[in-house]
């Protein structure tokens, strides 16, 4: 730990009810994942739900996607008897995910925590009681091991964006065959992957959403099963994305609700998990492509990397951005600076 990071540490993440159900062993490791959040509002879209309507500003997603970008940091080991103890960024918003053996989350963190320079947090399990005491005086693996550097997603540290992560997996796949974009898929129906005309596309052309002034790709919208009619576009949770609802019910989400584990684009194209072995026309992914597509699902969707991204803004709106955007970062290292001084001054 340096005096830019904090530690977390957790006893047993099978222990609680987040996990309620899950065989012990099978989760393995545990995703890190940082929020960037919108420095001042240009476009707008919503999201719905149990929880209700939310208006969602500067969007990086397609309405019923993510209100934020996310930037996932790394992954740490869930060691065998559910514990894990890891190093993070100090002062950035984080919140975490369960993963399994095929990379997809088990369980999603739906707050987030940040931690201050030299920081200790530790928490039992997943989702427990508050007012819980640990179970067992025993040392746990990650104790005995101390905290773990994460390891990275495939690079540095970046906002997860769909024309970087996911488009160059269509491009090289699926384009071939997936380019006709006056076909829109139906995925209340089955059998829409194998048609014998050339099926909906999975191209990256540009499409422009007025509300939200932004550009989403024909890909995105077609995977996502968006309503185009009436801007801002709506995406449709589906067979074969289905993201977890940002406007959710409130209350603790069973595990494997819904993500990654629940869509059908990964049991066709994960040769573990399609029937038989064989995939979508025989489509050969790599396992980080595999893992790019499951960590887009399980992010909720988003499209932009950065706020900045596919922007349709004017040049005022552009200069507005850019002005609130230094402040909001000069604001950030002042406060990183006299943080780290109050730290060293108490040494």
């Amino acid at each position: 730990m340096t005096s830019d990071t904090g530690t977390y540490t957790i006893q047993d993440v099978y222990f609680g009810p987040g996990l309620e159900g899950v065989e012990r062993g099978k989760a393995k490791t545990l995703r890190v994942i940082a929020l960037d959040f919108r420095s001042v509002g240009i476009g707008s879209n919503g999201n719905s739900g149990p929880a209700g309507g939310a208006l969602v500003s500067t969007p990086i997603a397609a309405s019923q996607g993510t209100w934020d970008v996310k930037i996932p940091i790394g992954d740490a080991e869930i060691y065998a008897d559910g514990s894990a103890s890891f190093n993070v960024p100090a002062q950035t918003p984080l919140y975490f995910q369960v993963l399994d053996e095929n990379g997809h989350a088990m369980q999603t963190m739906r707050s987030w925590s940040t931690l201050q320079p030299g920081e200790h947090f530790s928490c039992i399990g997943c989702h427990e009681d508050k007012n819980t005491t640990a179970q067992s005086p025993k040392t746990t693996l990650a104790m005995n091991r101390g905290p773990q550097e994460l390891k990275p997603f495939y690079g540095p540290p970046r906002g997860f964006s769909f024309p970087k992560e996911i488009q160059p997996i269509l491009d090289k796949h699926c384009i071939e065959c997936h380019q006709n974009d006056e076909k829109r898929p139906d995925f209340r129906v089955a059998a829409t992957w194998d048609s014998v005309e050339k099926p909906f596309s999975l191209r990256g052309d540009a499409i422009h959403d007025p509300v939200a002034k932004r550009y989403w790709s024909a890909s995105y919208l077609n995977l996502i099963a968006a309503e185009r009619e009436k801007p801002p576009f709506s995406g449709r949770h589906n067979r074969i994305v289905n993201w977890i609802n940002v406007q959710e019910a409130p209350p603790m989400l069973p595990p494997y609700r819904a993500g990654a584990a629940r869509s059908e684009i990964l049991t066709i194209l994960d040769p573990n998990l399609a029937p038989n072995g064989k995939t979508h026309n025989d489509v050969k992914l790599s396992r980080e492509e595999l893992d790019k597509l499951a960590c887009w699902i399980d992010l909720l969707i988003p499209y932009c990397g950065g706020y900045f991204e596919a922007h349709a803004w004017n040049e005022t709106e552009l200069k507005k951005y850019e002005y609130y955007e230094k402040k909001r970062r000069d604001m950030q290292e002042l406060d990183r600076e006299n943080t780290l001084r109050l730290v060293n001054n108490k040494k």
